[in-house]
């Protein structure tokens, strides 16, 4: 079995038609997400973009029936995605008057009965108590050009129609404004980098006390169904407008990074075209400091990446 103390993922996803993140509307008109990067050329550029949290919330979603499989405990309110999970919980709100002036035990009793807590974070106002996630997310960015200069991420705006059966009358009278309203929706396509950190160590860890306050096989089971929700995040990335612009996933290529030590696994960012090979390069000189203690994978297809992450799922052991 391999030991992962942290993992990290860069990828190259190819996405056709979506618009899984939107800024809001103007009129009729829906606004999708733009952001202003700095290519590799050192040029400023603007891109379409998914934010972090978005792609944060799809995975809790997919972790959610993962973690209540794997028979772990989940406070009602992480059970049905609130985002202030365990922290919402009028149990465990009760509970907590118990341990006024004692965080340490109170961030035990919080990691030991809501594993989504554990693993996604929360923060606890009243005892102004933090939980880091365990699962760190940067914006899923929109490759701006080729090496040529050719545009590889492109949004453009769609006219729709809402249907309605009754349409009212074609001239004189009722007009079909009322029942059937335009509107102009984005839809989005290219070659996007994303990057993701799972702290695998920190699972179960009281980050006060800094002890394990969930036993062996437990952490094991929520760091199974961790990566295990990575993967299926890059299988099914439920973000907006899935009903009618299901993205269309072409590839997804990239590095597959994981420490067995307290060395973090690398991250370079897909942006960069030399990412593989630097990542690589970076492995080499971490390993020069820890012989064997970080290990980097590439794969050249979505088949091959979802069988890296099922594999180490399923051999993990979680450092002492």
């Amino acid at each position: 079995m391999a030991i992962v103390s942290s993992l990290s993922l860069c990828a190259r996803i190819t996405l056709d038609l979506h618009s899984l993140n939107n800024e809001g509307t103007e009129g009729n008109q829906q606004q999708t997400r733009m952001v202003h990067i700095i290519d590799q050329s050192g040029r400023r550029a603007i891109v379409n973009a998914i934010s972090g949290d978005m792609f944060k919330h799809i995975l809790v979603g997919h972790l959610v029936p993962l973690l209540e499989a794997a028979g772990q405990p989940l406070s009602d309110p992480a059970r049905r995605l609130d985002p202030d999970r365990i922290t919402a919980d009028e149990n465990f709100l009760k509970k907590a008057k118990e341990y006024k002036g004692k965080n340490s035990e109170l961030l035990s009793h919080l990691l030991r009965d809501c594993s989504l807590t554990d693993l996604a974070g929360a923060l606890f106002v009243d005892a102004a108590l933090p939980r880091k996630s365990c699962v760190e997310f940067g914006w899923v960015v929109g490759l701006p050009t080729t090496a040529d200069g050719e545009p590889v991420t492109a949004t453009e705006q769609y006219f729709h129609v809402k249907y309605a059966a009754e349409r009212g009358k074609a001239a004189g009278g009722e007009t079909t404004v009322g029942s059937q309203p335009i509107f102009h929706r984005p839809a989005s396509s290219g070659i996007y980098a994303m990057i993701c950190n799972l702290e695998v160590y920190r699972i179960g860890l009281n980050d006060i006390t800094r002890q394990p306050v969930v036993d062996g096989p437990g952490r094991r089971l929520r760091a199974k169904a961790l990566i295990e929700s990575l993967a299926a995040t890059i299988l099914k990335p439920a973000g907006a407008q899935r009903n009618t612009q299901n993205p269309h996933i072409l590839n997804c290529e990239g590095v597959i990074a994981v420490s067995a030590t307290s060395l973090p696994a690398p991250t370079v960012s897909p942006l960069n075209d030399g990412y593989r090979e630097e990542m690589e390069k970076a492995a080499a000189v971490l390993n020069e400091i820890h012989p064997s203690s970080v290990g980097v994978t590439r794969f050249a297809s979505l088949s091959e990446g979802i069988k890296l992450l099922a594999d180490l799922a399923r051999s993990l052991e979680l450092p002492n």
